[in-house]
């Protein structure tokens, strides 16, 4: 029982984390996405998204992931083949201390517009986790600055294509993120038990994208290698991270893959997967039903990890936007159809009685 109360301390110690099944639980820098995947990500764990076509919304996801390391004093180590990823930092944002401005309006306007009879009932909470304390917000309009970036602990690993012969992978940058990590995650820092215990934040963009194929590689082997080296690499990189204070964040083209059961074989590997469908360039994007959304947001697994059953969100209707200064995930909650139709009309035809009321007035007459 003394070891037990021991290392719960020591993991609960750590700044920027709290304590869940004896397992410490990082924020993700959303609020309302820590809410619906179960209160955050666990330690050791692997977070996938599958990104939207154009790329843009999941590449917010990752930056409000770095930022809240940087606030957290957390240990950051960021791979990417199609930018630089020194790029990728100097766009994090800014983190806010208070609630903004446009929030504390949107309030106050929902509770001047609520009717006094339905004061009494329960609202349906839109946008989860609004009231908690665990994470940062962040304004996305703001950056933060150069000098706190440059104080924290970030490893860069922009991965380029060198002809080396590995035999594990037929494509030699997977080798040489995976040896990477291995170095860095090999530190007392990030084992659980030591002291001076710190989280490392791993983020790793646009994994398997076209990018990591070299122009010489013939196409026949791209087309048998491609899923086999990201399976791999995933099962090497859950070994790694295991039992360790490492949270990976994996950005992953799946609109791309040519194999539609890729991403179900890759769920094995990884503890919590999403998946953005942004509304840019289909018909949603001019469809009035969606006209206050940017995309649908999609859970395709939850972690489970030291317990039986995963966490089960309240609703797995879920919708993103992106406002000026914020990422939002919140309930998909449909207009009511105002507009005369034909299917309305032919429902007040069946629904109303062939007999007059007591008054000599149809049902369809009478106009509220």
């Amino acid at each position: 029982m003394s070891s037990f109360v021991k290392t719960s301390s020591i993991r609960n110690s750590i700044n920027g984390t709290k304590l869940k099944n004896n397992l410490p639980y990082i924020s993700s820098g959303i609020p309302s996405l820590d809410f619906v995947i179960g209160g955050g990500v666990p330690a050791g764990s692997i977070f996938t998204i599958e990104e939207d076509v154009l790329g843009s919304y999941s590449r917010v996801l990752s930056k409000y992931f770095l930022a809240e390391g940087v606030v957290c004093k957390h240990d950051l180590f960021i791979a990417s083949a199609d930018e630089d990823p020194k790029m990728i930092v100097q766009e994090l944002p800014q983190p806010c201390a208070t609630q903004s401005h446009e929030d504390k309006k949107q309030v106050a306007e929902g509770e001047m517009k609520i009717a006094w009879r339905y004061e009494s009932l329960g609202q349906i909470e839109s946008s989860f986790g609004s009231n908690t304390n665990f994470g940062h917000h962040f304004d996305l309009s703001k950056t933060v600055e150069a000098q706190t970036i440059s104080d924290c602990n970030i490893t860069f690993c922009h991965l380029t294509q060198e002809l080396s012969e590995v035999k594990v992978f037929k494509n030699p940058m997977y080798h040489q993120l995976l040896s990477s990590i291995k170095k860095v995650i090999s530190k007392e820092d990030y084992m659980a038990g030591n002291k001076n215990n710190n989280i490392l934040r791993i983020v790793i963009q646009s994994l398997g994208s076209p990018v990591w194929f070299a122009k010489e590689c013939d196409e026949d082997v791209i087309d048998n290698s491609y899923g086999t080296d990201i399976l791999k690499f995933m099962y090497c990189l859950r070994a790694l991270l295991r039992d360790t204070l490492a949270v990976a964040l994996v950005t992953l083209p799946s609109h791309l893959f040519d194999d539609e059961h890729l991403m179900k074989r890759l769920q094995y590997s990884i503890d919590n997967a999403v998946r953005l469908e942004s509304f840019a360039g289909s018909s949603k994007e001019t469809n009035p039903v969606y006209n206050e959304y940017h995309g649908l947001f999609h859970i395709e697994k939850l972690s489970a990890v030291h317990c039986l059953v995963p966490y089960v969100p309240p609703s797995l209707d879920l919708a993103f936007k992106l406002k000026r200064k914020k990422f939002v995930i919140e309930k998909l909650h449909l207009p009511p159809e105002l507009q005369e139709s034909s299917e309305r009309e032919q429902d007040d035809i069946t629904a109303t009685p062939k007999t007059t009321t007591c008054g000599g007035f149809k049902k369809k007459d009478i106009d509220f």
